[in-house]
């Protein structure tokens, strides 16, 4: 039995009622327990109607948005549950001095539940946080999830070590020490998320993808717009509406395509061919010349290539009788220039990128001439009605230039070319 302390200011009132001391000293301690409940339940209601409720006003008033987040993350209201519990762990030596045994495990027990308290504004804080600084325009296509998630997985963690370290009385580093002992368990348990954890630290370093990137990824048949990107997956909305979720590592170890320099630059490549027959290739005769100015957009370009060449066959004295002889224009280069003056003046067409018209490496189906230019506008609807509108021109164009297309001859085609019975 602890004795009793005799100056203790609720003892004289049991002490008239003729009980022994254990007795004494037991109602002493559950009057002023119950008393200091009393004040801290008092304490807890004043600060989350009273004080809470002026920040709210606050809040409300304010101009700024951060505190609004704060505010409805309920933070202000994890930190006013701390204020009952530091007032009753403040007075438990004064109210069980008659009792002194209790004082240790109880004090641990609230240590316990200041510690869960802490954890709770902390992570309340990080999610308000998180949702400041989506707001801001530098981070809204960070992954902020995937951040907030690690946040709160180690605030968490170390809540636990603490109260493990308390209640097994072993200091903090010892506790970290073992664990470092158990470190390849803990990588085969976790490796999954250690891996993906690392992977997006790797994707938010590298700037490797964001929310609302367009990507496709062809190993996982993925077309879309990344929605999220979480502690080990990435969630892609596909042009058909379907959601993929990708591991976060596949971003690191595979191959993938990002649009998104697309997207900057407000432009999308069209690159496409139309395949040219072989045998309808030829040289310019004097009589096609003057067929061929009739069309306004290829003049300039005859009038500089006849002066060019005119000055070069001269030199090198090449015989006129065949056209093979010296250089000479053909029908396929001037539909080329054609085609190329064509995209520079079509007003949907960037200017401020790389036009061309090439030819390909020939096949067995002809010349592959191949349209290489940049449409002003990324909306895939748009962009398809321009690519078919300049190739519904240059089709329709061809055969002003005694130039045809070649197509796999089809039924209909073969069967004309029989010998009717």
């Amino acid at each position: 039995m602890d004795p009793i302390n005799p100056g203790h200011w609720t003892r004289a009132f049991f002490e008239e009622s003729g009980l022994n001391d254990w007795w004494i000293a037991s109602l002493t301690v559950l009057a002023d327990l119950g008393a200091l409940l009393v004040i801290s339940f008092l304490a807890d209601i004043f600060v989350r109607k009273i004080v809470v409720a002026i920040i709210q006003l606050v809040v409300k008033r304010s101009k700024v948005t951060w505190d609004d987040y704060f505010f409805k993350e309920r933070v202000f209201h994890a930190l006013a549950h701390l204020i009952p519990t530091l007032i009753i762990r403040t007075f438990l030596p004064i109210v069980f001095q008659d009792l002194p045994k209790w004082i240790a495990p109880l004090d641990k027990f609230l240590v316990i539940v200041l510690i869960y308290q802490f954890v709770v504004v902390v992570t309340r804080a990080a999610r308000a946080a998180a949702h400041v600084v989506e707001d801001l325009e530098t981070f809204k296509d960070k992954p902020l999830q995937t951040l907030l998630s690690v946040t709160l997985f180690l605030s968490w963690l170390f809540g636990s070590l603490a109260i493990v370290s308390l209640l097994t009385s072993t200091s903090l580093a010892s506790i970290l020490g073992a664990l470092a002992g158990a470190t390849a368990i803990f990588v085969l348990i976790f490796q999954d998320a250690i891996n993906g954890l690392l992977a997006n630290f790797q994707i938010v370093l590298y700037d490797l993808v964001k929310k609302g990137d367009w990507i496709t990824f062809e190993k996982f048949g993925v077309d879309g717009d990344v929605v999220s990107i979480d502690l080990t997956t990435v969630k892609i909305k596909n042009f058909d509406n379907t959601i993929s979720s990708i591991p976060a590592k596949a971003f690191v170890t595979d191959s993938f395509v990002n649009w998104r320099g697309m997207r900057l630059a407000k432009v999308r490549r069209i690159k496409r061919s139309m395949v040219i027959d072989l045998e309808s290739v030829a040289f310019l005769t004097d009589a096609d010349l003057v067929e061929l100015r009739k069309i306004q957009r290829v003049n300039a370009y005859l009038d500089a290539r006849e002066l060019e060449i005119a000055e070069y066959n001269q030199k090198l004295g090449a015989d006129k009788s065949s056209p093979v002889n010296g250089r000479h224009l053909t029908n396929l280069g001037v539909f080329r220039a054609y085609a190329e003056s064509y995209l520079k003046e079509h007003p949907r067409v960037s200017n401020k990128h790389s036009i061309m018209v090439r030819q390909l490496a020939i096949s067995g189906e002809g010349i592959p001439l191949e349209i290489y230019c940049f449409a002003n506008t990324i909306a895939f609807e748009e962009f398809e009605s321009i690519a078919a509108d300049l190739f519904d021109h240059l089709i329709a164009a061809v055969p002003s230039f005694g130039i045809q297309l070649f197509q796999a001859p089809t039924a209909q085609s073969m069967r004309g070319g029989l010998p009717s019975k």
